[in-house]
């Protein structure tokens, strides 16, 4: 081992270590110093005051139950529930993850070293990471965290500058252990007593050799539950016919020709729900033909012309999930695609950090926006849109536009945005390419005014029954001159007449009177985009109220997890997915195993539990509650259920 000496003293390092080579590269970069090929095969690189490693993501794992007790290597019923006094944690069991960590660990533990710089990713995983590594080493180095959103030169210096003592997010690690405590209690219990007591039947019914085994996960049972209950909503769906009448009028004074659709009066009894629409929404063919005969003969007028300009804001700006699903409505990218793409564009520092659930930003990025801007003008690409931005004179976007800045709403990182770091489109393959145009035209939406559509309602009575009719012309295209939105919503049915020249008062002539036919339609099976967002927003799910609004800024998973949770299901057979249009289905052993669950556990498939879940891990990383307290509400909840589902043999 190297040392260096001042006045007899040895001269203080300072470790940077990152979560990933690639990273290093970045931190290496910013810091002047060279990574050559022989300091990439011996794990590290090194000056006279700078040591550089890193991680491959994780290289410590949370023992399994044999490393407890021996005889938990067999699965039996009477061991369960396994919960420990003091978890145990291992080196992954791989001889390059083995081998970096033996270099981390001495590296930490080097006499040199006087400062450690824990440098993963900003976020709770990263953490996490950082912390078993340390933890393990032996080392009692004073750390320092390194907490950035881009991997900018500019970004990376201000991050170290700005590093605060890693005492300082004990509540994130807490928030961390407490994540990797609960996925192993709910894995290892769950799975066991479920394969022990249901594998060889589950196994019969599908007609397979072997026991099969029954992998059960906190979030991952939820998530298969959700797409089951599609499947047989879908499955066991009875289209139902219904009818609506249309008339086809011809305006006297101004001879404009145009169609109205009927409205059905509002029912007011108790019979017809909340609203009043529940019954009078789907009508008979009887009933309809009774309108079309009761109206027929009578002259129609024009009721009322309603003329407006709505303007239409700019999207919010992309958080991972919004990302995942835009990028599989426009080009049928796999969600955990989608997510790798993103974390690559990050680690070539072109977009800001992706892992996460803001779609705002902080008011401290405001000030970097213009260079954001002037890096982007650089880009042929672009350079139109940053001078269309400019032409609008003063920046549409400062600290008090609440719409796209507000700290209230950003939790560890910002939205997503592009860096002042860019590239020619054409040095990144077509997927890449694709993602990153979408974060930058999302992004430089917001610096344009509002679209602005002319609408108009028209309202025409004809013996006491309305027709109404709809326009809606785009006036001042705005933002949308760089930015198209996809949308799954139904398109409202509009008018190519001029109605908005139409006159209230004015007569018309009834040239005709139509019966439309329609069919009621089963809900939409999920693309791996929709069951993401769904994913996102579990609290749509929970009918108690006071719930649903604290678990808003939780949900099922997190936006770090959830690509891999639906990849998770697919590669061990629960769900398909079709490559071509993302649609997720639900196979046979995926809805044999939630059938059984809701006949034992149902709460394991409710978003509910799944999400007050989420909801504690994030009240402990604000220091609303202690991991004392969710431990030990999660160590109850596992023993009581454990004892439940074994009287259910």
């Amino acid at each position: 081992m190297t040392y260096y000496f001042f006045k007899g003293e040895i001269l203080s390092k300072q470790i940077y270590i990152t979560e990933k080579p690639s990273v290093a590269a970045s931190f290496a970069s910013a810091l002047g110093v060279k990574i050559s090929s022989a300091d990439r095969g011996r794990g590290y690189a090194e000056t006279a005051d700078t040591i550089i490693t890193w991680c491959f993501g994780h290289l410590i794992t949370m023992a399994y139950p044999d490393a407890y007790n021996p005889e938990y290597k067999s699965w039996k019923v009477e061991h369960l529930p396994i919960i420990p006094k003091e978890y145990k944690y291992i080196v992954i069991d791989s001889k390059g993850t083995a081998k970096q960590f033996d270099v981390v660990k001495t590296l930490m533990c080097r006499q040199d070293v006087d400062m450690i710089y824990a440098c993963t990713d900003s976020g709770r995983e990263g953490e996490y990471i950082f912390r078993l590594v340390y933890n393990q080493s032996g080392s009692d180095k004073p750390v320092k965290r390194v907490w950035i959103s881009s991997q900018t030169e500019d970004a990376i210096i201000k991050g170290i500058k700005e590093a605060k003592d890693i005492k300082e997010y004990n509540s994130l690690s807490a928030a961390a252990y407490c994540r990797a405590k609960e996925d192993w209690l709910f894995g290892m219990n769950f799975s066991r007593i479920y394969t022990c007591q249901y594998g060889r039947k589950l196994a019969a019914s599908l007609k397979e050799d072997k026991s099969t085994v029954i992998p059960i996960g906190r979030v991952m049972t939820c998530v298969l539950g959700l797409i089951v209950d599609r499947e047989l909503e879908i499955r066991n769906f009875v289209p139902r016919p219904y009818y609506g009448v249309t008339a086809n009028f011809l305006s006297k004074d101004s001879n404009i020709s145009y169609k109205g659709k009927w409205q059905p009066k509002k029912k007011a009894d108790k019979d017809s729900g909340e609203d009043g629409e529940s019954e009078d929404k789907y009508i008979s063919k009887e009933e309809a033909e009774e309108v079309i005969k009761r109206l027929e003969g009578h002259e129609a007028s024009v009721k009322k012309v309603d003329v407006k300009v709505k303007k239409e804001q700019a999207p919010l700006l992309f958080n991972l999930a919004e990302l995942q699903s835009e990028a599989n409505k426009k080009f049928k990218l796999p969600v955990d695609r989608t997510l790798e793409i993103a974390q690559n564009l990050y680690e070539k520092k072109l977009i800001s950090y992706p892992r996460t659930d803001s779609r705002v930003l902080s008011t401290d990025v405001v000030p970097e926006l213009p260079k954001v801007l002037n890096g982007l003008y650089g880009n042929e690409t672009y350079k139109e849109s940053i001078l269309r931005i400019k032409e609008f004179g003063e920046l549409g976007i400062n600290k008090k536009t609440k719409r796209y800045v507000d700290d209230s709403k950003v939790t560890d990182h910002y939205a997503i945005i592009p860096t002042y770091v860019t590239t020619e489109l054409s040095k990144l393959d077509e997927d890449s390419r694709n993602i990153y145009n979408l974060i930058v035209k999302r992004f430089l939406a917001i610096f344009y005014p509002p679209a602005e559509y002319n609408t108009v309602r028209v309202e025409t009575s004809v013996a006491a029954e309305t027709f109404v009719t709809n326009s809606k012309t785009l006036n001042v295209q705005g933002w949308k001159e760089i930015y198209d939105v996809s949308s799954s919503k139904k398109e409202e049915e509009l008018s190519d007449s001029p109605i908005q020249k139409l006159i209230k008062k004015e007569k018309c002539d009834v040239i005709g009177y139509d019966l439309e036919e329609k069919e009621t339609k089963p809900p939409s099976r999920f693309t791996d985009g929709a069951l993401i967002i769904t994913m996102e927003k579990a609290g749509k799910y929970i009918e108690n109220e006071e719930l649903r609004e604290q678990i808003k800024t939780s949900g099922i998973g997190t936006s770090a997890t959830r690509a891999g949770i639906i990849k998770k299901l697919a590669d061990i057979g629960h769900i398909k997915i079709n490559s071509k249009t993302q649609i997720v289905t639900a196979e046979p052993k995926g809805e044999a195993i939630v059938e059984l669950v809701r006949r034992t556990a149902k709460e394991l498939l409710n978003p509910t539990l799944t999400a007050s879940w989420e909801k504690g891990l994030f009240m402990i990383e604000n220091h609303e509650t202690t991991a004392e307290v969710f431990e030990e509400k999660l160590v109850g909840y596992i023993k009581r259920t454990i004892e439940r589902v074994k009287r259910t043999i």
